[in-house]
């Protein structure tokens, strides 16, 4: 209830950026602004210990507050047309207006079927997308924020339950290209001392998510026809939960007292 109640309190939180009140501790944040899309990441954290992020661009909002088991809360919006979607180890629940559908991963694909057409329309769930393929085609010359790298995460999920089954894989390499290549350059026993800093060290998570996922991935292929692809949306449902939490703990590190 605390993670679903923090996503409401996200625009007041960005817009204060968390400056300290009643002689509380001073909360941190910390922002990108992507030239290229014109979008305005911003993350913190609230009283209750959860991260909280948000994503503008245009008439275009995503808010999202994640605990640190992973399970996350996001919230598009765009003028009148709202869509609600909350990961956890339940599985996926979507709200659009007044109606709700639960996604459970370890069911098969129908109830995934029904959740696209929920979502069909949807103004937000199509700007959103735009914006994640927008990041996802960026020259790979370009630096990706560590924001940025959370909202492919986003849109990873977004796709799923809009029909595209290969967006979590595809979404995952694409936010580890960088680190791959750099790996298959140095051919090092052990990672460079870069990733000692925050971010470092949240690129180095999202490389082992990635890695599990290709593991997981290929481990699928060697099930029966009729449940290889049950297997495959249980790696992608792992991915996802395993990147949130990262990200929080991303959020948590730069906000320790250093």
């Amino acid at each position: 209830m605390a993670l679903v109640l923090a996503i409401w309190m996200v625009p007041g939180i960005a817009a204060a950026q968390a400056d300290a009140t009643d002689g509380q501790q001073r909360r941190r944040s910390y922002q990108e602004h992507d030239r290229a899309t014109q979008t305005t990441f911003t993350a913190t954290t609230d009283a209750s210990g959860n991260a909280v992020l948000s994503l503008k661009g245009g008439d275009f909002t995503l808010e999202k507050a994640i605990a640190h088991t992973g399970d996350a809360t996001l919230r598009l919006s765009q003028g009148k047309d709202v869509v609600t979607i909350a990961v956890s180890q339940a599985g996926f629940d979507v709200a659009r207006g007044r109606k709700t559908l639960h996604v459970d991963p370890r069911s098969g694909t129908q109830d995934i079927d029904n959740v696209r057409g929920l979502l069909l329309g949807s103004q937000a769930v199509r700007s959103f997308k735009r914006l994640v393929a927008a990041l996802e085609q960026r020259d790979e010359s370009e630096d990706d924020g560590p924001l940025a790298l959370s909202a492919l995460v986003d849109g990873a999920i977004v796709q799923l339950l809009d029909g595209d089954p290969d967006a979590p894989q595809r979404l995952a390499k694409r936010i580890t290209r960088k680190q791959r290549a750099a790996l298959r350059v140095v051919k090092a026993a052990r990672l460079p001392g870069v990733f000692i800093d925050c971010i470092g060290l949240y690129q180095v998570a999202l490389m082992t998510s990635y890695n599990q996922f290709e593991s997981c991935a290929i481990e699928s292929t060697g099930y029966s026809w009729w449940s290889r692809d049950l297997v495959f949306q249980l790696c992608s449902w792992e991915w996802a939960i395993r990147s949130q939490q990262y990200v929080w703990q991303f959020i948590g590190c730069f906000m320790l007292p250093w």
